[in-house]
């Protein structure tokens, strides 16, 4: 925050802004357009990213005012962060971007080694800690291995909750900027009526079975499969199963809501919910966890 705060000038702000709110990669960072961003799903689309791979990544809310800012000067034409120039067919150089780190580590009186990398790190580190299923942070950092983003366990510090994107968790930091602004968060889109159950009665493995369920014309529809654990105290893990098996009844399902429910935000609400189950099964008697 310090460093975003200390950037120079608009540009600097938003490259900043932007490498932790998606913790891309800064070539990543360097070639992103305006049509990359998709302002009604909140989402960007990170083309040939390593691996040459296309993915998605989320559009955090607080990045919308600079973004703003930003478009009375380019109007939404060419590349987000165009050559110094200023030429929209050519993007920043890596090398400049930085530069303007290593000046805003400095304005912002930070010993620290600091690079664009280190924004990366923190965002998937933070995620790790707000409690979002490590399977979706590797699809959101484009890693190819679960190995490589499980790396970042070792110095995540464990909480069971959730969010979309670490950067809309700053507004809740004491001290923040935006705290007495009085803006709300945007909600979050509905994925209809569920039903989610935890059963108190965890296996011999610790893990807890998870009834999830979708109604449709009076109908429950199972989303089966899942199951959760506390590894540690106060964090608990979602096991997801393969989308095969909720297949069918996603097919019956409009187009809309089925994206929801399977979308990184979708999951990151129903293990804060699964988290809440268990942590009251946890702290009740044992008699009365087997009532519930």
């Amino acid at each position: 925050m310090r460093m975003m705060e200390a950037a120079r000038t608009l540009r600097d702000k938003l490259l900043l802004t932007v490498l932790y709110a998606t913790g891309l990669r800064v070539a990543e960072v360097a070639r992103l357009q305006w049509s990359d961003f998709d302002f009604d799903r909140q989402q960007i689309r990170v083309q040939l990213g390593k691996g040459k791979k296309d993915r998605y990544v989320m559009l955090a809310d607080d990045l919308l005012p600079l973004m703003r800012q930003l478009w009375r000067h380019t109007k939404g034409v060419g590349y987000l962060f165009p050559s110094e120039g200023r030429r929209v067919d050519r993007h920043l150089s890596p090398r400049t971007i930085q530069r303007a780190v290593k000046q805003a580590r400095i304005l912002s009186g930070i010993g620290k080694a600091v690079t664009p990398h280190s924004f990366r790190h923190s965002f998937a580190t933070h995620l790790i800690e707000s409690g979002t299923d490590i399977r979706f942070i590797q699809k959101l950092l484009g890693h190819t291995n679960l190995e490589t983003t499980s790396l970042y366990t070792k110095v995540a510090r464990m909480k069971a909750t959730a969010v979309a994107s670490p950067l809309d968790q700053l507004r809740d930091e004491p001290g923040s900027s935006s705290e007495s602004s009085g803006r709300q968060p945007k909600p979050r889109p509905s994925v209809g009526r569920m039903r989610l159950e935890v059963d108190p009665n965890p296996d011999s493995n610790g893990a807890y079975a998870v009834t999830l369920g979708v109604w449709k014309d009076g109908q429950l529809l199972p989303l089966p499969g899942m199951r959760a654990t506390m590894p540690r105290q106060d964090w608990v893990s979602l096991q997801i199963p393969l989308q095969d098996s909720w297949e069918p009844t996603l097919r019956c399902l409009p187009t809309a809501q089925r994206e929801r429910l399977e979308s990184p935000e979708f999951f990151s609400q129903v293990q804060r919910e699964v988290a809440k189950q268990i942590l009251r099964i946890r702290d009740a008697e044992p008699s009365q966890a087997i009532k519930t």
